[in-house]
């Protein structure tokens, strides 16, 4: 019997330390060094951003028949940054599973927000922030946190006229997938 209960015990302890989903893009390059929310949670949810627009662009048949991230950054910010896109026919299953797990960590959303859904002053969003490598976008932004008026319609300029800074700066990339695309998605009914 006592072998019995250690084998209970063995099977339960392996089956809670298996991740809550399949990571898709575990091995893809590393992103950001944050505080506030899990490394690999992020991790996945930005490439899972990036492969959703990359996937939705190609299938615009825009001019090239393979998954071409800047392009489809540059082409999805112009309205995604003030959340006028059809955002059911970009997500993916597997983005919505994220999504699911992001809004279990309480301390990166603000719900009360009439304009966004994201906590500007939450550790993460913080971390993001202060290591933007563009100190003009950094100091806009840290402004306007300060005066509680950021949110993605108000920057919506900046993230065009930049985005593509993105490329080489990581913790911006995560920014504008965290501020353009999860904080639109968190209100949205997926289960139609």
């Amino acid at each position: 019997m006592n072998k019995y209960n250690i084998l209970i015990a063995i099977s339960i302890t392996i089956l809670s330390c298996k991740e809550p989903i399949e990571y898709q893009f575990i091995d893809s390059p590393e992103t950001i060094k944050c505080e506030g929310l899990d490394y690999n949670l992020a991790h996945e949810a930005y490439y899972s951003f990036r492969q959703d627009i990359a996937i939705y662009v190609k299938n615009l048949h825009i001019g090239y028949d393979y998954l071409n991230y800047k392009e489809s950054l540059g082409y999805y910010i112009y309205r995604g940054a003030l959340g006028n896109y059809d955002y059911n026919k970009i997500v993916s299953p597997h983005t919505i599973k994220l999504l699911n797990l992001l809004k279990e960590n309480a301390d990166i959303w603000d719900t009360t927000n009439p304009k966004s859904n994201i906590n500007y002053h939450s550790e993460f969003i913080n971390c993001l922030v202060q290591n933007i490598k563009n100190e003009e976008v950094k100091q806009t932004i840290i402004s306007l946190i300060k005066s509680n008026s950021m949110n993605p319609s108000i920057f919506a300029e900046n993230y065009r006229r930049n985005v593509f800074d993105c490329y080489n700066d990581n913790h911006f990339g995560m920014l504008i997938a965290f501020d353009t695309y999860y904080q639109y998605l968190y209100d949205m009914n997926f289960n139609k």
